[in-house]
């Protein structure tokens, strides 16, 4: 959504309605019963003048975070997002938790964004890796406990996902530092994190950082939406007055059936929050935007947050 403009959001709202088990659900949803739950309220929701307000509210949160990671001066980044069959493939592999160490990255704009996008800026390009900082990290998260997997390379007919790319180029604005992606596995069973080890491990990836022999300024950046692609603005809300709150316990006990389909996404907040909640950085909202699509309650809900 946040790659389109509002005007377009109806072309997915048809599609959803029509086709409730896309978006890569695994059951279809009872459109009907949720038109009936919904009723007397979303109406007002899903309006093109309300989506246009969404959008901008959108837009000016991302501005502000990009500000947010530029001002903090960062000379490299660990950026943690999910993989939805971008570089691992159903039928070969899928990690739980993947460190990608090599030297570059390559990186293919988005679909949802390369329509717009002028022939010149379509073609792949390298971004810088930090495999120091990868390695090291790989390391350390191996002496604490956790086996995970590693990648230098990505095949050719492959690239690094959505999930990256909206932080490469709506975030920083394609002006990429050096950086580690992390790939988690929030979507596809059986191998999923739990959240609290979603949390240690955020814990564990700090540790890693601070143990870097290195004068480097690291960012940890977190990418991912809130509760999609049925909004829930009451998980929103105790998920990120846990995360405000550096309530651990909430956020390791939440129930793991409610972080299915795009809402997983959310683990990757969790190992963020379990890297900054050892620190004196306070958690800043920018904004918290549930942007419905369709009288079902589709859609996904934005937010924005940095630690400092």
């Amino acid at each position: 959504m946040l790659n389109s403009p509002p005007e377009r959001w109806a072309e997915t709202a048809k599609q959803e309605l029509e086709n409730p088990r896309g978006g890569g659900m695994p059951i279809p949803l009872d459109i009907p019963a949720l038109i009936q739950q919904k009723a007397g309220w979303i109406e007002k929701e899903i309006t093109l003048e309300r989506w246009r307000e969404r959008s901008a509210a959108c837009e000016q949160a991302i501005a502000t975070l990009g500000s947010a990671i530029k001002d903090a001066g960062a000379d490299v980044a660990v950026m943690i997002g999910d993989d939805t069959h971008e570089v691992f493939m159903p039928e070969e592999h899928i990690p739980a938790v993947d460190v990608y160490w090599g030297p570059e990255i390559v990186h293919i704009p988005h679909p949802s964004r390369s329509r717009s996008l002028p022939d010149a800026e379509k073609a792949p390009r390298l971004l810088p890796g930090a495999p120091a900082l990868g390695e090291h990290i790989i390391g350390s998260l191996v002496d604490q406990g956790f086996d995970v997997s590693h990648t230098r390379r990505i095949d050719e007919r492959r690239h690094i996902g959505h999930a990256f790319d909206f932080v490469y180029a709506r975030v920083l604005g394609n002006d990429v530092m050096p950086h580690v992606p992390i790939l988690l596995n929030t979507y596809y069973a059986p191998n999923v994190p739990r959240l609290g080890r979603c949390y240690a491990m955020g814990r564990a990836l700090r540790r890693a950082v601070e143990s870097w022999e290195s004068d480097k300024t690291v960012a940890i950046i977190g990418t991912g939406g809130l509760t999609h692609t049925l909004i829930d603005e009451d998980l929103d809300q105790r998920v990120l007055r846990a995360l405000r709150e550096r309530d651990e316990e909430t956020l390791s006990d939440l129930p793991e059936d409610e972080f299915v389909f795009g809402t997983s996404e959310i683990r990757n907040w969790i190992v963020v929050a379990g890297a900054m909640h050892e620190s004196d950085s306070e958690m800043h909202l920018i904004d918290y935007v549930p942007c419905y699509r369709t009288a079902a309650g589709t859609g996904c809900a934005m937010g924005f947050a940095y630690w400092r």
